[in-house]
């Protein structure tokens, strides 16, 4: 299921609710109950003015006197004590984010009878989100065994092949269930390295550190012997192609070693069973593509795929006062980098902004604007031109619509492969489910791209500058109706 239905079910009295479920936990059946007094449901239906011509012709319900009662027997039965309305408590964002794709993973694990995760964790935003979920789990099964809950208690111990084990602590249980490992090059930098160690600490999972570019070289040694040539990074001379060619591998291998150590990490630990890979990627890598096709991105399940990157900052900056995990501070303020092209004297040369040609803010807008506001190339250009000024001109806007939705079309077959994540949000583009759309196009959109030209010529008067405030409208283009 790439969804979770979450529980809030309740008990409601004349528009006040008296008693309710959780609306995230771990257990399969929840029941709750309260006391109502029926007398309080007629005198509410009677103090509607509306009811009372179609009450008065209407036959009351027959009363039938029993030899019992429902109620409590004793002083509290006798006086009639009923249950009092409560409060209802709603839950933040970032406490969603926490508690449901925590529910989600901690089903999905106990149902495919394996022993724990495996996570490939770089020391970025998203992989640490993954982390900081995962060990959100953790505390709500600790809570949940400490509160006698024998269902997740003897599930826990299936998992950890221990049938006297109960669980005490999060960070520990997190080391049981949860595997993480940093895998570097020679392009990755000590600052990420240094934070998905110290991450790791902070939550208790089981780390390693692993090089991959032994592996790497042999790949291409394989390439060098059988064409002759050697493909070069673009910062020492070679072209595009080279340069993304020589990026794709190192991601494809840690794809690779990441399913080698989820297979065989518990037998080097003497327990059976294997482990869950874990991906990374999040709805706006998905969307627009910026990411390599069978990478980390592919794995068994993704509880971070259906959310955008500025609301899992917003999850970490929440987490990291919350789990008390400082180095999440330090996550946040990094720059988004997917280290895979050569360091110079050290420093990053790559982020993933500009490689992407847009910041994850854009993309959030493009993104909302795509799914929700069921906006093309032309109506996305006409909202964005009002949103973003005067801080873009129409001339900058125009430009960052079409160079998204180029990127979108040319990378949509990556998503016919994406790993299943959990439904969070409507942006969501999941092919599989819900965002059905075609997945080859026409990448060079003529008719779109031609009407917001004419828009932006005619609101610019070709010079680039806007003379009018006055925004465009999508239901009136210069030469006729245009259908996204």
């Amino acid at each position: 299921q790439r969804m979770y239905f979450n529980g809030c079910s309740c008990i409601a009295l004349n528009g006040d609710i008296v008693s309710r479920c959780k609306q995230f936990a771990l257990q399969e059946v929840e029941v709750v109950t309260a006391a109502i007094d029926l007398e309080d449901i007629r005198c509410y239906r009677n103090a509607i003015r509306s009811r009372s011509h179609l009450s008065g012709s209407a036959k009351p319900y027959p009363r039938i006197t029993v030899d019992f009662s429902l109620s409590e027997s004793g002083p509290s039965g006798a006086l009639g004590i009923t249950s009092r309305p409560i409060t209802w408590i709603y839950h933040s964002p970032e406490e969603e984010v926490a508690l449901g794709p925590a529910c989600w993973l901690w089903d999905y694990l106990r149902r495919s009878c394996q022993g724990g995760f495996f996570l490939p964790l770089s020391g970025g935003v998203d992989s640490s989100s993954t982390a900081c979920i995962v060990f959100s789990m953790c505390r709500m099964v600790v809570s949940a065994c400490n509160n006698g809950d024998e269902k997740a208690l003897a599930d826990v111990r299936k998992m950890v092949c221990d049938m006297e084990y109960m669980p005490k602590d999060p960070k520990e249980l997190c080391n049981r269930l949860l595997f993480t490992c940093y895998m570097g090059s020679k392009n990755s930098s000590s600052e990420t390295r240094y934070r998905a160690k110290t991450l790791a600490a902070q939550i208790g999972c089981y780390h390693s550190e692993i090089g991959i570019d032994t592996a790497v070289e042999a790949v291409l040694s394989i390439f060098s012997l059988a064409t002759g040539m050697r493909p070069r990074f673009a910062l020492h001379g070679g072209s595009v192609r080279e340069s993304l060619a020589l990026q794709n591998i190192q991601a494809r291998l840690r794809m690779v070693l990441a399913y080698l150590f989820a297979q065989l990490l518990l037998w080097v630990k003497g327990r059976s069973g294997g482990l869950l890979v874990l991906g990374s990627a999040n709805v706006d890598e998905a969307l627009r593509g910026y990411m390599t096709k069978y990478d980390c991105s592919s794995a068994d399940v993704n509880p971070i795929g259906g959310i955008c990157k500025t609301d899992l900052k917003t999850f970490l900056v929440y987490a990291k006062d919350k789990f008390n995990i400082p180095i999440l501070a330090d996550v946040i303020g990094a720059p988004p980098t997917a280290e895979l092209e050569p360091l110079l004297e050290g420093q990053l040369t790559q982020t993933d902004e500009q490689d992407m040609g847009m910041t994850y803010d854009e993309l959030n807008s493009f993104g909302r604007l795509r799914k929700q506001n069921m906006c093309g190339p032309y109506s996305m250009f006409c909202k964005l031109v009002e949103t973003w000024s005067p801080k873009h001109s129409p001339a900058e806007v125009a430009e960052k619509v079409k160079h998204f939705f180029r990127c979108y079309a040319i990378n949509r077959h990556k998503m016919t492969v994406l790993t299943p994540s959990v439904h969070a949000e409507s942006y969501s583009p999941d092919d599989n489910r819900f965002d059905h759309r075609p997945f080859l196009y026409n990448a060079t959109w003529s008719w779109q791209f031609r009407a917001i030209n004419e828009q932006l010529q005619q609101l610019t008067g070709g010079n680039g500058i806007i003379e009018k405030q006055k925004p465009p409208t999508a239901a009136k283009p210069k030469f006729g109706k245009i259908i996204d």
